[in-house]
C-alpha cells in the first residue's frame, strides 16, 4: 500500500500531496541550496513526478541554472515564500520535495550529502552518511556522460 504523504507552505496557500515512493533521500549542500533555504544545506526527498499533485494555491516557479550545469526550477509559495519543492530539467521525471514543506518530515533518513565541494566549513555533517563532490554516481542522468 502507498504512503500518502502532504505538504504545503508556512502561510497555507499552497497544498500538495504525493504517494509516490521516495527514490533518493538526500541534503545537497550546493551554494544555490544554500541561499534558497538560508542555510546550510536543503533536505529533500525524489519522488515520481506523476504521483505528486499541487492540491490548492499556485505556487511561483523560479528558473536558473544549477551548480550541475543543468536547468533547475525551484518551486516556492509567492505569498510566504517559503521552498516547496524543485525539478531539474535532465530528469522531469523526478519531483524534489523540500522536507521542510511536508507535513510530518519525521520519517526523513538523508542516504547521502551531494555538492559537499560546496559545503560551508561551520556544517557538522553525519560522518555515516556517503559524501559526493557533485551528484552521486547513477543519480542524475547527464546527457554528456550518459549517467
Amino acid at each position: 500500500m502507498k504512503t500518502l504523504r502532504t505538504g504545503g507552505c508556512l502561510c497555507g496557500a499552497i497544498r500538495y500531496e504525493s504517494s509516490g515512493e521516495p527514490v533518493f533521500a538526500l541534503q545537497c549542500h550546493c551554494r544555490d541550496c544554500q541561499r534558497q533555504t538560508g542555510s546550510a544545506y536543503v533536505a529533500a526527498v525524489r519522488v515520481p513526478a506523476t504521483e505528486f499533485h499541487i492540491t490548492k494555491g499556485k505556487p511561483k516557479h523560479y528558473i536558473a541554472k544549477a551548480d550541475s550545469g543543468n536547468e533547475i526550477t525551484r518551486v516556492f509559495c509567492p505569498d510566504c515564500g517559503s521552498p516547496l519543492y524543485a525539478q531539474v530539467s535532465t530528469r522531469p521525471d523526478l519531483v524534489s520535495i523540500r522536507v521542510v514543506s511536508l507535513d510530518d518530515p519525521s520519517w526523513f533518513r538523508a542516504e547521502a550529502d551531494i555538492f559537499v565541494k560546496s559545503a560551508q566549513p561551520w556544517d557538522h555533517m553525519n560522518p555515516t552518511i556517503p559524501k559526493y563532490p557533485t551528484y552521486p554516481p547513477g543519480r542524475s542522468y547527464r546527457p554528456e556522460t550518459g549517467e
